[in-house]
Protein backbone atom coordinates (compact mmCIF):
# COMPACT_ATOMS: atom_id res chain seq x y z
CA UNK A 1 0.00 0.00 0.00
CA UNK A 2 2.89 2.32 0.82
CA UNK A 3 4.33 1.70 -2.65
CA UNK A 4 1.09 2.84 -4.33
CA UNK A 5 1.10 6.07 -2.32
CA UNK A 6 4.70 6.82 -3.31
CA UNK A 7 3.97 6.04 -6.97
CA UNK A 8 0.92 8.32 -6.91
CA UNK A 9 2.97 11.14 -5.37
CA UNK A 10 5.72 10.73 -7.99
CA UNK A 11 3.11 10.73 -10.80
CA UNK A 12 1.47 13.89 -9.43
CA UNK A 13 4.84 15.61 -9.13
CA UNK A 14 5.74 14.65 -12.71
CA UNK A 15 2.44 16.08 -13.95
CA UNK A 16 3.01 19.36 -12.10
CA UNK A 17 6.52 19.75 -13.49
CA UNK A 18 5.13 19.56 -17.02
CA UNK A 19 2.16 21.83 -16.24
CA UNK A 20 1.77 25.01 -18.23
CA UNK A 21 -0.68 27.84 -17.78
CA UNK A 22 -4.20 26.95 -18.83
CA UNK A 23 -4.72 30.50 -20.13
CA UNK A 24 -5.07 30.59 -23.91
CA UNK A 25 -2.45 32.46 -25.88
CA UNK A 26 -3.36 35.88 -27.27
CA UNK A 27 -0.20 36.20 -29.37
CA UNK A 28 -0.64 36.87 -33.10
CA UNK A 29 -4.30 37.74 -32.64
CA UNK A 30 -6.49 40.81 -33.02
CA UNK A 31 -9.58 41.38 -30.87
CA UNK A 32 -12.44 43.87 -31.08
CA UNK A 33 -12.80 45.89 -27.87
CA UNK A 34 -16.37 45.53 -26.59
CA UNK A 35 -16.48 46.86 -23.02
CA UNK A 36 -14.63 49.47 -20.98
CA UNK A 37 -15.00 49.82 -17.19
CA UNK A 38 -18.30 47.94 -17.15
CA UNK A 39 -20.08 49.66 -20.03
CA UNK A 40 -20.34 48.85 -23.71
CA UNK A 41 -17.68 50.39 -25.94
CA UNK A 42 -19.24 51.56 -29.18
CA UNK A 43 -17.72 52.34 -32.54
CA UNK A 44 -18.02 56.10 -33.09
CA UNK A 45 -15.86 56.64 -36.18
CA UNK A 46 -15.05 54.25 -39.04
CA UNK A 47 -12.20 52.57 -37.11
CA UNK A 48 -13.27 49.57 -34.99
CA UNK A 49 -11.98 49.65 -31.38
CA UNK A 50 -9.37 46.89 -31.25
CA UNK A 51 -6.31 45.44 -29.56
CA UNK A 52 -3.68 43.35 -31.40
CA UNK A 53 -0.79 41.21 -30.19
CA UNK A 54 2.18 40.12 -32.31
CA UNK A 55 5.51 38.89 -31.00
CA UNK A 56 6.02 41.09 -27.97
CA UNK A 57 4.19 44.14 -29.42
CA UNK A 58 0.70 45.38 -28.57
CA UNK A 59 -1.31 47.92 -30.56
CA UNK A 60 -4.71 49.29 -29.57
CA UNK A 61 -7.25 51.92 -30.56
CA UNK A 62 -10.73 52.89 -29.46
CA UNK A 63 -11.23 54.45 -32.86
CA UNK A 64 -9.25 57.69 -32.99
CA UNK A 65 -5.71 57.51 -31.60
CA UNK A 66 -3.42 54.49 -31.68
CA UNK A 67 -1.42 53.13 -28.74
CA UNK A 68 1.60 50.89 -29.20
CA UNK A 69 4.01 49.25 -26.80
CA UNK A 70 5.50 46.01 -25.64
CA UNK A 71 3.80 43.29 -23.66
CA UNK A 72 5.04 40.40 -21.61
CA UNK A 73 2.99 37.37 -20.55
CA UNK A 74 3.79 35.55 -17.31
CA UNK A 75 2.29 32.63 -15.44
CA UNK A 76 -1.47 32.04 -15.27
CA UNK A 77 -2.46 35.01 -17.41
CA UNK A 78 -0.21 37.62 -15.85
CA UNK A 79 0.49 40.29 -18.44
CA UNK A 80 2.20 43.65 -18.42
CA UNK A 81 2.14 46.42 -20.99
CA UNK A 82 4.91 48.94 -21.38
CA UNK A 83 3.38 52.01 -22.93
CA UNK A 84 5.40 52.92 -26.01
CA UNK A 85 3.79 55.68 -28.01
CA UNK A 86 0.45 57.05 -29.10
CA UNK A 87 -0.96 59.51 -31.54
CA UNK A 88 -2.54 62.57 -29.92
CA UNK A 89 -5.38 63.77 -32.16
CA UNK A 90 -8.43 65.50 -30.73
CA UNK A 91 -11.14 62.84 -30.44
CA UNK A 92 -14.85 62.95 -29.67
CA UNK A 93 -15.52 62.57 -25.91
CA UNK A 94 -17.76 59.52 -26.49
CA UNK A 95 -14.74 57.57 -27.75
CA UNK A 96 -13.43 57.47 -24.16
CA UNK A 97 -9.77 57.72 -25.24
CA UNK A 98 -8.38 58.94 -21.89
CA UNK A 99 -10.42 56.36 -19.99
CA UNK A 100 -9.04 53.58 -22.20
CA UNK A 101 -5.42 54.73 -21.86
CA UNK A 102 -5.82 54.79 -18.08
CA UNK A 103 -7.25 51.24 -18.11
CA UNK A 104 -4.55 50.05 -20.55
CA UNK A 105 -1.85 51.23 -18.14
CA UNK A 106 -3.41 49.26 -15.24
CA UNK A 107 -3.66 45.83 -16.94
CA UNK A 108 -1.99 43.08 -14.88
CA UNK A 109 -3.82 39.91 -15.96
CA UNK A 110 -6.01 38.49 -18.69
CA UNK A 111 -8.41 35.58 -18.91
CA UNK A 112 -9.96 33.90 -21.93
CA UNK A 113 -13.49 32.50 -21.60
CA UNK A 114 -14.63 29.33 -23.36
CA UNK A 115 -16.36 31.48 -25.99
CA UNK A 116 -13.07 33.31 -26.73
CA UNK A 117 -13.92 36.55 -24.95
CA UNK A 118 -10.81 38.07 -23.37
CA UNK A 119 -11.07 40.01 -20.10
CA UNK A 120 -8.26 42.34 -19.02
CA UNK A 121 -7.99 42.89 -15.26
CA UNK A 122 -6.01 45.07 -12.88
CA UNK A 123 -3.78 43.74 -10.08
CA UNK A 124 -6.80 43.48 -7.74
CA UNK A 125 -8.81 41.44 -10.26
CA UNK A 126 -11.10 44.34 -11.26
CA UNK A 127 -12.33 44.10 -14.85
CA UNK A 128 -10.91 46.95 -16.97
CA UNK A 129 -11.99 46.02 -20.49
CA UNK A 130 -13.17 43.12 -22.62
CA UNK A 131 -12.51 42.07 -26.20
CA UNK A 132 -13.57 39.30 -28.55
CA UNK A 133 -12.43 37.73 -31.82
Amino acid sequence: MKKIGIMAAVAALAMCVSCKSNVASIDNQTFTLTELNGSKLVQVEETTPSISFAGNRVAATVGCNSITGDYKVGEDGAISFSYGASTRMMCPQEMREDEFIEAFNKVAKYTVADDGEVSFLDADGKLLFKARK
